[in-house]
């Protein structure tokens, strides 16, 4: 009996981690560059809650996903002020998110990035 009650609890602990922990976090980025807007989702059960949160959040027509950001990730956008360039990125820290979308705005935009958003999910 002790045996059959073990490898029931085996086979629990092993489904959940297959197919992936009920606390596991999710979160996303949208942005628009026409109306200089964007959207974000953290810690959602799963991805496309946190999609369309980050899409409905962003609020406007022209909003488009740039990063699904998965568990134990964190996610950064940055623009340039007039909002036509944008560098994304998801990193396991904060600050090597922040600085991976200001590198990646930066290269492909003469001038300066401001750092838009960042945060985690935990």
């Amino acid at each position: 009996m002790r045996q059959a009650h073990f490898i029931a609890v085996a086979a629990t602990v092993l489904f959940g981690v297959l197919s992936g922990s009920a606390s596991a976090q999710w979160g996303a980025i949208a942005y628009d560059q026409n109306n200089c807007a964007w959207g974000d989702s953290w810690n959602y059960p799963n991805s496309p809650d946190a999609n369309a949160h980050a899409l409905a959040s962003c609020n406007h027509a022209g909003c488009k996903l740039l990063a699904q950001i998965g568990p134990a990730q964190c996610g950064s956008l940055a623009s340039t002020p007039d909002c036509k360039g944008w560098g994304w990125a998801t990193r396991p820290t904060r600050a090597e998110s922040e600085l991976a979308a200001l590198t990646e705005c930066k290269a492909y935009n003469a001038g300066a990035c401001v750092l838009r958003l960042s945060d985690c999910d935990r």
